[in-house]
């Protein structure tokens, strides 16, 4: 496994500094700086990983809703993914949306996937399972 920037920051805080470092042109880093300099690191790495965990429940929550949606739109007649995208009428919502929502209600078994010719191709349709 490797090593994470918050794991060396946090073995580098349990190493003690005695003296002050100079690293030329009158730059000398102190004790304090260092720690200081780790602890900041560390408290932006949190706030980085609570921003991101927050984005990603703001997305799952809007494809929760989206799926919804999905669910609440189809029937026990089944309908192309053109029909469904159409039905919600929203420019934001997308066919690979839909299909994408599709594909998790048919692995929980929400709703049926079956193959149909129309014109000579063969699609896929989605109808509430029953």
């Amino acid at each position: 496994m490797a090593i994470s920037k918050r794991d060396m920051f946090e073995a580098l805080s349990k190493v003690t500094f005695n003296e002050e470092i100079n690293l030329g042109n009158d730059v000398v880093v102190t004790p304090e700086d260092i720690t200081d300099f780790i602890e900041k690191n560390i408290a932006q790495l949190d706030a980085r990983n609570e921003k991101a965990k927050a984005k990603q429940a703001e997305k799952k929550a809007a494809g929760d809703a989206l799926r919804a949606q999905v669910k609440a739109t189809l029937g026990s007649t089944p309908m192309k993914v053109s029909e469904i995208v159409a039905a919600i009428d929203d420019p934001e919502v997308t066919s690979a949306k839909v299909v994408a929502r599709l594909t998790q209600l048919v692995n929980s078994g929400d709703v049926v996937k079956e193959d149909v010719k129309i014109d000579g191709r063969t699609l896929k349709v989605y109808s509430i399972a029953e």
